[in-house]
């Protein structure tokens, strides 16, 4: 998938130039708007290993080549040019100007788009969803026309046997305006602050935010900002997380905001950042959990198939006893799952853990007593 999107980048990047007028342009100027635009990892950066990979994108965007008419045939319109020294320069048609052959759309690209829309519609921006309207419903087409050609490699029943879904108790999604989402989305594209109300436990609240990112976290939408007062004292840490379905009467500000550059939404998340605190405590603390449970059992395969981060150990004190450690913050989260594990853990450490875990546990027997 990560190669198909930057491979449709190219494409778009292309158009774009040409739509505005621009020279052609040359490889290493697609390599950077690809790393201007994360297309690229941080592992992918190395300069060979990436115009390596960059060209062979380009290669394949631009089709085989054709001997008899000295020329190269793809579904495109890419056309490479020879500019100074040697060096070859790309070009593309802007797309509203090429008569697309949805018949020779290749089977894994009808695949990705079908996933696209059937995963992604409700949140990707209404403008994307016009603009890509056409080609969604020739990519559906092909697959039902694949579905007849490829027998036990229908691409249809791939599409329908990939699912998003919630672990635990599954929650309906709540109802949110698009609307809200679109001017979202353009406020992040252009720069702008965003004001709104917002529906709090306690009535209705105004708030003024740069908009960092939306993150979706089944079954919910999230906006992550810091307030414009925070950001007036120089505080762009205190992010603030805002459920869109809570959002109203969203507006996009004329004034900028205040997004670091190299500001990465994956690295927020990953660092647990939306996780609640118990009693606002931010330290970290070296947790300690006796796991009673036998070698090859469900829950050591998904400790060890998915551990709680980087820090996580897991060792066998004795038959059926093994032991977790890790670093961790103490979160709502982390309770959650603790008392998921039921009679099969025990913690040991750190105290303040334990204390809590047995005065939740102490206040949920008085409901059954």
């Amino acid at each position: 998938m990560e190669t198909f999107l930057r491979r449709l980048e190219i494409l778009r990047y292309l158009q774009q130039r040409n739509a505005a007028n621009l020279e052609p342009a040359g490889t290493d100027q697609i390599i950077q708007h690809l790393i201007d635009g994360d297309y690229v990892g941080e592992e992918e950066r190395d300069e060979k290993s990436l115009m390596r990979l960059i060209q062979r994108d380009l290669k394949f965007l631009l089709g085989e080549y054709d001997e008899e008419d000295d020329s190269y045939f793809n579904h495109f319109d890419l056309r490479s040019i020879r500019g100074q020294r040697k060096t070859l320069l790309w070009e593309v048609s802007p797309y509203h100007d090429v008569s697309y052959e949805f018949e020779k759309m290749p089977s894994f690209m009808a695949l990705a788009l079908t996933l696209t829309r059937k995963h992604l519609n409700q949140v990707l921006p209404s403008a994307i969803q016009n603009d890509l309207a056409q080609l969604f419903f020739n990519a559906e087409h092909k697959m039902k026309q694949s579905e007849r050609k490829l027998n036990d490699k229908q691409y249809t029943r791939l599409s329908n046997a990939v699912e998003f879904y919630q672990r635990g108790q599954s929650l309906r999604t709540p109802d949110f305006d698009m609307h809200t989402l679109d001017n979202i989305y353009q406020a992040i594209l252009n720069g702008r602050r965003v004001k709104f109300a917002y529906q709090t436990s306690n009535g209705r609240k105004e708030y003024d935010v740069h908009p960092f990112g939306v993150t979706i976290m089944l079954p919910k939408l999230y906006l992550v900002g810091v307030k414009d007062d925070d950001a007036r004292d120089g505080n762009l840490e205190e992010f603030r997380t805002f459920l869109i379905h809570r959002i109203e009467d969203l507006e996009v500000s004329r004034f900028s905001n205040a997004v670091p550059e190299d500001f990465k939404l994956k690295e927020y998340l990953d660092a647990g950042n939306t996780d609640v605190l118990v009693d606002r405590d931010a330290n970290s603390y070296d947790l300690e959990v006796d796991l009673y449970t036998q070698r090859g059992s469900h829950l050591l395969r998904d400790l060890q198939d998915s551990p709680l981060n980087e820090t996580q150990s897991l060792n066998e004190i004795s038959d059926g006893h093994w032991r977790l450690s890790a670093r961790v913050k103490h979160t709502v989260q982390l309770r959650n799952w603790l008392l998921a594990l039921g009679a099969q853990a025990k913690v040991t450490a750190p105290q303040v853990i334990r204390n809590e875990l047995s005065d939740y546990l102490s206040a949920m027997q008085q409901h059954y007593t």
